[in-house]
């Protein structure tokens, strides 16, 4: 019980001990420069972000491009899930998508969303994006997962002849997921980042990328600063439904377990 509770302190005081030394930097350095208007002050910076939450468009803006991270990911999720399971059972397919992913995974990201600007339409621009950035990372974790099931179990499946669906529910899933979820974390919060970097370069209506990049043009930075707070927050809040997702799992099979 006492370790429980001091690994939750943990997980509470570390957090707000980082963000504490950030604003200290902060402020001292936005004390040393004495340039408002460049680096403003915790209290501007504050004072933006409640402006920025309190007008109707900025939720409406929160809200269209969380539908288009949470869009992107689930679309590279499927396509990750089910190429990495078909590439894992049949190798000659894993040498054929192996190639693409590398290509996917060395493009530079700035060239990718450029070459979408001029060929898409602004509204699927970071659609796209998301997709192409976060499916290399899935794949690549996906299908290491499963090419890493214990063989031994497996063998031991495969001589009492257990179903295939007894086999997926009990040997696969419980064997893959961790590494999947870890996976699925880090590619949420990179999703949340190529798309508004997308919605940026694509000038995306009603998006937090665009109100970005309206902030930069008239050199609010206090303003731009509070939009970077809620980008932070939102890759934030993915991250935490990932691992919420995998809590809610791992408790569900312990409970599974003990009955």
């Amino acid at each position: 019980m006492k370790r429980r509770v001091g690994r939750a302190l943990g997980n509470v005081l570390y957090p707000v001990a980082a963000l504490g030394v950030v604003l200290a930097v902060w402020a001292v350095v936005s004390a040393a420069k004495d340039n408002p208007i460049l680096i403003p002050q915790i209290d501007e910076i504050s004072r933006a972000l409640g402006d920025v939450l309190g007008r109707g468009e900025t939720w409406r803006a929160i809200g269209l491009t969380a539908g288009r991270v949470t869009g992107s990911f689930l679309l590279s999720f499927a396509f990750a899930a089910a190429l990495a399971a078909a590439g894992a059972f049949l190798p000659a397919m894993h040498r054929v998508l192996s190639p693409i992913v590398t290509v996917l995974q060395a493009a530079p990201t700035m060239a990718v969303i450029l070459l979408a600007v001029a060929w898409l339409d602004n509204s699927e621009v970071p659609l796209l994006i998301g997709f192409l950035i976060c499916f290399p990372l899935l794949y690549n974790s996906m299908h290491s997962a499963i090419a890493n099931v214990d063989p031994e179990l497996l063998e031991m499946a495969q001589v009492y002849k257990i179903r295939l669906r007894d086999r997926l529910t009990g040997i696969y899933i419980p064997s893959v997921l961790p590494a999947v979820a870890d996976g699925c974390r880090s590619a949420a919060s990179l999703c949340v980042k190529v798309v508004i970097a997308a919605e940026v370069l694509a000038q995306t209506i009603g998006s937090i990328g665009v109100e970005m990049q309206r902030a930069s043009v008239i050199f609010e930075i206090a303003q731009l600063m509070a939009w970077t707070v809620v980008a932070i927050v939102m890759s934030f809040l993915f991250e935490g439904v990932v691992a919420l997702l995998k809590k809610l799992w791992e408790g569900r099979r312990r409970w599974t377990r003990v009955k």
